[in-house]
Order: structure tokens, then sequence, then C-alpha cells
């Protein structure tokens, strides 16, 4: 479904809306009107290359001390408190049979439990709802048992019952394809950053991801909440979503970074041509061929800034409907939504505070490296 929906958007966002958008602009209506368009007034209009930068009283760089030491206590806290409880590991990842009874006036926990004791099974934990009852146990029932044990609670209890094994074999196979399906994502999206970008925004935006991944699981293990295959689904999700968002802010860095560097460069230029008159060449080059750290936190924070609002209306939009399937899904994909609920907010806040700042870092460290001085025309002249 999210692959349709990629193509579909794709298809509707580049093709159908551009052809919409064409025939608007042919009808001329639109023209000196520019209050029919939300937000936008004549004030707002300018030239093509001209772009109004938003918040400018939000600071994201020099405030990252901040954030990034909250971000380390929560994950070291977190990671204390997850070590002390320990993961909730569902059947899919410790293997052994799952028990759901649907509950009514006849069904109670104990007289379950009793029942499977009687039976030599070894219960390893029960989880009781308004709805239902779950009582996991270590052993793996075969076929005939399941039979058998179905049979047996629905008589008995006249009630429905659904019975879920997962063998030794399965759950290694399961555990294994769960780690290398998030290894293969990450090392799909480093490549694929690496080509599209830098290596830098990759190393940044693979640190992010590792960040988001992190604060859900610790997430699971704090609450105590179960880890089945859907908890990896959840996490593949997490990481399309916010690679997506911070790919958006990368972009909006770079095409930054290219026009600054080339008005520089073009600022350099007209130097060069004043001071062959002024006999002063040399001065002139050392100081404008530096694109410094000032330079380079205010391209970031006008890169955010620019793409703070669509992050957090992205962001917010998306979390609609994963609340209402919260509310009114069904409770075998509570988890799943929880997952999505913490890994959307994980996600924006990553693409803002930890790949950013990141690139930043290896960004300013890379352009302090000594690089071998290159010839230029001018200089070959003069």
């Amino acid at each position: 479904m999210l692959i349709i929906s990629i193509v579909v958007t794709v298809l509707i966002m580049v093709f159908f809306t551009k052809y919409i958008l064409k025939m608007f602009i042919k009808t001329n209506f639109f023209e000196d009107k520019p209050n029919l368009f939300i937000g936008v007034n004549k004030k707002k209009i300018h030239k093509a290359e001209e772009i109004d930068i938003p918040f400018q009283k939000l600071e994201f760089v020099r405030t990252r001390k901040y954030f990034l030491s909250i971000t380390l206590i929560i994950i070291v806290v977190g990671t204390l408190v997850a070590f002390t409880k320990g993961a909730n590991l569902g059947v899919d990842f410790t293997g052994g049979t799952s028990i759901t009874v649907n509950k009514n006036e006849n069904v109670k926990l104990k007289d379950i439990e009793t029942d499977l004791k009687e039976l030599k099974y070894n219960i390893k934990k029960e989880e009781e709802t308004s709805k239902d009852l779950t009582i996991v146990i270590k052993d793996v029932l075969d076929k005939g048992e399941i039979k058998t044990l179905t049979n047996n609670i629905e008589k008995k209890y006249d009630t429905d019952t659904d019975i879920y094994t997962v063998s030794k074999v399965v759950k290694q196979e399961l555990t294994k394809n769960a780690i290398y399906s998030v290894i293969l994502a990450a090392i799909g999206i480093l490549i694929y950053v690496s080509i599209r970008f830098k290596y830098n925004y990759a190393v940044a935006a693979i640190v992010a991801l590792v960040h988001d991944v992190i604060i859900i699981t610790l997430f699971f293990c704090i609450f105590h909440l179960e880890i089945t295959t859907m908890f990896i689904a959840a996490i593949l999700t997490i990481i399309g979503y916010s690679i997506n968002d911070t790919i958006v802010t990368f972009d909006m860095i770079r095409e930054n970074y290219k026009k600054r560097i080339a008005k520089k460069e073009e600022e350099q230029k007209q130097e060069r041509k004043e001071n062959k008159k002024n006999k002063n060449s040399k001065k002139t080059k050392q100081a404008l061929t530096i694109f410094n750290d000032e330079d380079l936190i205010s391209l970031v924070n006008d890169s955010v800034r620019i793409t703070f609002f669509r992050s957090l209306l992205t962001t917010i939009t998306t979390l609609f409907p994963v609340i209402c399937l919260m509310i009114l899904g069904a409770r075998e994909i509570v988890n799943f939504n929880i997952a999505l609920l913490v890994g959307f907010i994980a996600g924006v806040y990553s693409s803002i505070y930890i790949s950013n700042q990141l690139w930043l870092i290896l960004e300013t460290r890379s352009l302090k490296k000594p690089k071998k001085e290159k010839k230029n025309d001018d200089d070959e002249i003069e």
C-alpha cells in the first residue's frame, strides 16, 4: 500500500497538478489577484531567485548543545531502565505458543491458568484486557495439541479462542530476517544518500535513523510493550518516513550551499579584478576562498527555517490517522500504532536537531582540512 501510495502521489503531484496549474495560468484570471491565494499578498511576491526565510527568531544551531545533551540523557537513562526491566519480546522472537481467549462471564484468568498447568504446560506470561486474555506458554504445540486445546476451551467456557505457535526454527528465522531487514534498509539509504548528495550527508542521515530506532525501542522497553514482527514493520516504516523528511532539509541545504558558494566566487572574481589595479590580490584571495563557520551556521539555520513549517505540518497531518487507529483500531495493531506515533515525533526531531547538526559538524571539519591549491586562470594571467 505504501508503494502504491508513492506511485499515485508522484503521478498526481508531478503530472496532474502541473497540468491543472497550467490551465489556471492560461485563463489569466489570477493576474493581479494574489489575495485569492491563502497566505500570499503583493508584498510577498518577489523575483524567482528570491525567497522569504520565515522564523528568523528561531535558532536551531546555537541551541543544539542543549537539545543534543537532553537527547543523550534520555538515551542513557532509557537504556539503564530498559536493561533493568528487560524487553517484552513477543512469541515471534521467543518461540512458544500464544493462547488468546475472548472474555465472557465464564472466562477467568485463574481458571485458564489452572487448566494449562494441569496439562503440564509452562506458562511464560499472561495479559488481560476488558475484551480478552492472552497466555503465552513456552511449549510449542503441534496441530493435534492445538486442536484438542481449542476444543476443550471453547466447550468448557463457551467462547472463542485463537492459538498461535512459533517453533524454534521459525523464531530464529524471524529474528534473523528482522535484523537483516533493518540493516539492509540502512545500507540502501546510505548508498542512495551518498550518490544523491555526499558522504557527509549519508553519515548524518544514518545517525539520525539510528537515533529514531533507539528512541522507539527504549520507549517499548520502558513501558514494557510487546515487541513482535509488527514492531519491525513499524521500525521500517519510520525509517522510510524519517529519511524522507531529512532529505527534504538536506536538499534545501545543498541548494543554498551552491548558491552561496556561487555568490562568493562571483565576489572573488570582482575583488580580483579590482585588486589587479591596486596590486593587492593575494590578501583578497585568502579572505574570500574560506567558507567559514559562521557561513555554515547561517546556511543550516536558514535551510531548517525554510523547511521547518513543512516538516511540522507533515508530521501533524500524519499523526491524525495514527491517533485515530490507536483509539478506534483493533487491539492487535495498537502497539504498531504506538511505535508509529513515537517514531514520527522522533523522526521530525532528528531531522531538525540530529541530522543537520551532525552534517554541520562534519562539513566544518572537512573545510578545515588542508586542500591542494589549484591554479586559477586569473593567477596565471597575473
